[in-house]
């Protein structure tokens, strides 16, 4: 089999199906799909067809409202794509992988993203378009940003951004890109250098009215102003993003009420707190979201229970089978204050050891550059 793109029709009309995937531009992607749809009937063709299916509703579950999904899901596509991957080489084994890294990331399955990117870039070669170096550049920033890996997700986030800052039609991703710079300068401990990225952010993603950035961008800033000692203006801007997801039934429901529920508990805000952790709990099952539905889980044991310690065991176990560390630091340390507040020293000082260890697995980077 060839190791390029099919120079057919539709061929190239797959091609610009994807830039207006990129460019998250639904409308005109939907069109493209359609017409590609029609024409499609060569076995290469299928392949990049049925890649781009994949990668197309990766971008409507990230943009759309959850409940209007009458598509294929993610997992029958993917059964697809492994089926007739075999054999494959250059630009189609790139896309194979990176895609695959994609979905793998949005599993929260970070370590397992990471892999299949480092296959990817192996493939790079075959790679010309400087936009899709931009993608590949973001994706691998986003997902050292998910294993706290700051210097290296910064590394690449600066090469995708350079290349966005170059295009108009690239808004959604310059947002993206702002949301993982400025959650690199929080995980420095830089919370003045991160929000001027998040104020930008908010305004473009007003520019574009698009609801699922503009509520990221409020829960983000909203958590920003915590970390500062903000409490008034943290809590308008959670409660906004929270107000915002609902009402559009986005895919970061679950997200904004663990953000909301957990500083409504460390505010002391019992009552209103557990009401938040509850819708956030029915969120995340419903929409399949094990990691906020075990998050919700910890904040149950730890401020609901007050102490649960099962519980908050239960939820870092998980985290740790899926190698989400950055969520395991976190409820270490603060299930560390608690016991410490309480003058429970020998549990804080087991807490305060896990979140110690966890460090040092996060700056381990899981042996992620091993040659």
């Amino acid at each position: 089999m060839s190791s390029v793109l099919p120079s057919s029709e539709v061929g190239v009309k797959i091609n610009e199906w994807y830039k207006m995937i990129r460019q998250f531009s639904v409308p005109d992607a939907e069109i493209l799909k359609a017409e590609v749809e029609q024409e499609i009937n060569e076995m290469e063709e299928l392949i990049y067809y049925t890649l781009m299916k994949f990668r197309h509703q990766l971008m409507l579950d990230y943009l759309e409202p959850v409940t209007t999904r009458v598509r294929p899901t993610i997992d029958e596509l993917l059964e697809k794509i492994e089926a007739s991957n075999k054999g494959i080489s250059g630009l189609l084994c790139y896309y194979s992988l990176f895609f695959r890294g994609m979905y793998e990331f949005d599993q929260k399955q970070y370590v397992k993203a990471i892999g299949f990117y480092r296959e990817a870039e192996k493939q790079l070669v075959h790679v010309h378009d400087e936009i899709e170096r931009a993608e590949f550049h973001f994706k691998l920033a986003e997902a050292y940003y998910g294993m706290k890996q700051s210097h290296v997700s910064m590394h690449h986030v600066k090469q995708a951004l350079d290349i966005y800052d170059q295009y108009e039609l690239y808004k959604v991703r310059k947002i993206q890109c702002l949301f993982v710079i400025s959650g690199n300068y929080i995980d420095f401990k830089r919370y003045e250098k991160s929000q001027p990225h998040l104020e930008k952010a908010l305004e473009l993603s007003r520019e574009l009215d698009n609801k699922r950035l503009i509520s990221s961008a409020l829960y983000n800033l909203g958590a920003n102003f915590g970390d500062r000692g903000d409490y008034e203006k943290a809590e308008i801007l959670l409660r906004q993003a929270v107000e915002l997801s609902e009402k559009a039934k986005l895919s970061n429901l679950p997200h904004s009420l663990f953000s909301y529920a957990k500083f409504l508990f460390k505010q002391g805000k019992m009552a209103e707190g557990i009401q938040a952790s509850k819708k956030g709990l029915s969120a995340a099952v419903y929409q399949g979201d094990k990691l906020f539905e075990n998050l919700q889980g910890y904040l149950k044991a730890l401020y609901v229970d007050a102490v649960d310690q099962q519980g908050v065991n239960e939820t870092i176990e998980y985290l740790e089978k899926n190698k989400i560390y950055s969520y395991i630091e976190d409820i270490a340390c603060e299930t560390a204050s608690v016991y410490a507040d309480s003058r429970e020293f020998e549990n804080s000082y087991f807490y305060h050891k896990k979140m110690v260890d966890t460090q040092t697995q996060i700056q381990r980077g899981e042996c992620l550059y091993e040659f």
